[in-house]
């Protein structure tokens, strides 16, 4: 089943974010995060069914296939497609390739990661690149990195010629489309035009994550302007987006009060990721205003995570929400990474973030896929709208996992290497095979 989205049939494409008639995945812990203890070679087992599942995401049953007047048919949710979710996914791999392949780069686990994603942009060279959207332009990031690593390591130690001349040639384009040619809202902001909807006027905080992190060079005034608008002064927590009633930016509204718990993830993932791709020193304004940013909204996070499953709840301060493993994840891995750089103190910071990590793999199944992962969510118009989203297999809902085990592995770097070597290479690949 492709469902078929017109122009002037709004209530058609509405039924890509209701649960009515789906059956989701909504397992039950597979264990009680308070008396879980994570080691290193669990988070290694963890990471390789992560993984594993992460690949085998899918839609099948074709309920959220879109096809759109031109033609176009839109797949967010299975892993062999290119869209934001799946560039999520890249993320993750990247990060685990990098911390494998760092210590030691003829690591066995590094190179079949770095096979994984390899295969992943092939096929999608083979299928044909998509047209250019804030969500589509979150591959670069991914694609930046193997750059970036290649120049770093050695040219030709990560990727071949063609693979090299292919992805600069992909960065220079798109990042010529975001500059010359996406749309901006008043005040110069980036509009968060999707394959669907141009959202005329619009901010969303997903922006951050999908655009702005890829485009770290220039980001500094995109952090700012979005902080401005999305930020909720009282209590340092995210609104999903906000509108512009007018082009000189003079007045505006945001698109619900809703303080929904995944674009909350991506403000705390994205503030340490953009430090640290700038380097930007603890004296700058920048710097200290995003610090400053990140410890409001976490301070705020702390006390609302659901003690009966260690998850916050979709809608983070309203517990009648159903609780949200992969804005979880990203809160996690978030913390974890900010106290990796020394932005957050681990002894304030470090047990709420491990808590939520234990919690989050307590939905992992056997076959790997994460549960209570809602669907992709674009902006509603009241708070009941993100009550109703259908939680299903996502790859992101993988990806946002990995990454928080990555952090985690990360704060314990010396224990992390001495224990890879203490594996026998061929031990290392089964694991991921």
């Amino acid at each position: 089943m492709v469902l078929q989205i017109t122009e002037d049939n709004r209530q058609t494409a509405s039924a890509l974010f209701t649960a009515d008639g789906f059956d989701e995945l909504t397992p039950r812990p597979a264990f009680d995060y308070r008396h879980y203890e994570l080691n290193l070679k669990e988070a290694s087992l963890r990471l390789a069914l992560l993984i594993e599942g992460m690949t085998k995401v899918a839609d099948k049953t074709g309920r959220f296939v879109y096809q759109l007047p031109d033609g176009r048919v839109i797949d967010t949710c299975t892993y062999h497609r290119w869209e934001w979710p799946q560039a999520i996914g890249m993320n993750g791999l990247f990060d685990y390739y990098d911390l494998r392949s760092s210590s030691d780069p003829s690591d066995a686990s590094a190179a079949y990661i770095l096979g994984l994603m390899k295969d992943w942009y092939q096929q999608r060279v083979e299928e044909g690149i998509p047209t250019k959207n804030i969500n589509s332009m979150a591959v670069m990031y991914s694609v930046a990195c193997l750059l970036d690593s290649d120049r770093k390591r050695g040219k030709g130690s990560v990727l071949d010629d063609e693979w090299r001349e292919r992805f600069e040639g992909w960065v220079d384009e798109w990042a010529e489309w975001i500059m010359n040619e996406l749309p901006r809202t008043p005040q110069g902001g980036f509009q968060h035009v999707t394959f669907r909807l141009a959202n005329e006027g619009q901010l969303w905080d997903d922006t951050l994550m999908m655009t702005v992190i890829p485009l770290t060079k220039i980001a500094k005034f995109q952090f700012l302007l979005h902080t401005q608008y999305l930020m909720d002064e009282v209590s340092g927590l995210w609104y999903h987006a906000w509108r512009f009633d007018n082009e000189a930016g003079t007045s505006g509204t945001h698109s619900s009060d809703a303080l929904w718990a995944r674009g909350n993830c991506w403000v705390t993932l994205a503030i340490p990721m953009f430090i640290e791709l700038t380097e930007l020193s603890p004296s700058d304004p920048v710097h200290r205003m995003l610090v400053s940013t990140l410890r409001r909204q976490v301070d705020t996070l702390a006390p609302l995570q659901d003690p009966a499953t260690g998850l916050w709840h979709t809608l983070v301060d309203d517990s009648t929400s159903y609780v949200e493993t992969s804005g979880s994840a990203g809160f996690a891995g978030g913390i974890l990474m900010a106290i990796r750089l020394g932005l957050l103190e681990r002894a304030k910071y470090l047990d709420v973030a491990t808590s939520a990590l234990n919690a989050c793999l307590a939905q992992v199944t056997p076959s790997g896929q994460v549960g209570n992962v809602s669907k992709g969510t674009p902006a509603g118009k009241d708070r009941e709208f993100y009550k109703g989203i259908p939680r299903m297999g996502m790859v992101y809902g993988n990806s946002l996992l990995i990454v928080a085990l990555v952090q985690w592995m990360r704060i314990t770097q010396g224990e992390v290497d001495e224990f890879f070597a203490g594996i026998d290479a061929e031990e290392q690949r089964s694991k991921l095979e």
